[in-house]
């Protein structure tokens, strides 16, 4: 029920965001997943067996999540699924940790899933409203993407959890860089966790899947208030995922680079 709620509030948003927009931006920027307020916009840098699998790994989760009806309901258990490239974003909040440790061991089983990236919080869902201004927050970072210089949009997947954006795609460095600085004005945004593979390397095939857990899903701590130039930037350790530096707006339209 909050994912279709979500769905709804996010075309509302989209329309009332964008009113001067192009008929044919408007209509890339609410193609859309199947998860939450995740959507592709543009092209994809993707394979068409890629995307296939990913939407295949994004079903057989849902499924997963949803196997116990009593337990996944929505007042105690909202974990949504976004997969990109093989790398799998669980974000939401549960205060079953048990069914949630559960649905992690099978997910693990899941074809073509490489990596799941496991941000789901213990403590009570969100309420609609929040999911509401998720929605919002999610069609402005669409439209910065869009908009930005020097960024294929359709590579990025934006999924938004309780003010946190999540970045996924498979991208350059270059582009990832400037998204996440885009991604930076857009107010709201109280963290940013990015998920990249990028397109000049091979991404690890392995049989073994790994999960990679947020270190503070067991305990909560809403964040300060803060304004949009100190948004949190996080992504996780001892992973390829994109490791970007973070450049000055000033810089934003100059040549990016990245240290080694």
């Amino acid at each position: 029920m909050k994912t279709v709620f979500k769905r709804y509030a996010l075309a509302i948003a989209l329309a009332s965001a964008m009113p001067v927009m192009l008929t044919g931006c408007a209509a890339a920027l609410l193609a859309g997943g199947s998860a939450g307020t995740a959507a592709f916009i543009g092209s994809d840098s993707r394979t068409v067996n890629r995307q296939m699998y990913d939407e295949q790994i994004e079903q057989d989760v849902h499924n997963i999540l949803t196997n116990d009806r009593m337990r996944s309901d929505s007042k105690v258990f909202h974990v949504e699924a976004v997969a990109v490239n093989g790398n799998l974003l669980l974000a939401g909040e549960t205060t079953d940790s048990e069914y949630l440790n559960w649905c992690l061991g099978e997910i693990k089983k899941v074809q073509y899933l490489r990596k799941v990236y496991n941000y789901v919080q213990i403590k009570p869902p969100v309420k609609d409203s929040v999911s509401a201004s998720d929605a919002f927050i999610t069609s402005k970072v669409k439209s910065a993407l869009l908009f930005g210089d020097k960024i294929k949009s359709g590579r990025f997947k934006v999924f938004t959890e309780d003010s946190t954006v999540y970045l996924l795609g498979f991208v350059t460095k270059d582009e990832s860089i400037r998204a996440i600085n885009q991604v930076k004005k857009v107010s709201g945004v109280k963290r940013i966790v990015h998920i990249f593979d990028y397109l000049n390397t091979t991404p690890d095939a392995s049989a073994n899947v790994t999960v990679v857990n947020d270190g503070s899903q067991s305990s909560y701590a809403a964040p300060a208030a803060q304004d949009s130039s100190s948004v949190a930037l996080e992504s996780q350790a001892n992973v390829d995922n994109g490791g970007a530096v973070l450049l000055e707006d000033d810089d934003l339209l100059a040549p990016a680079s990245v240290s080694n």
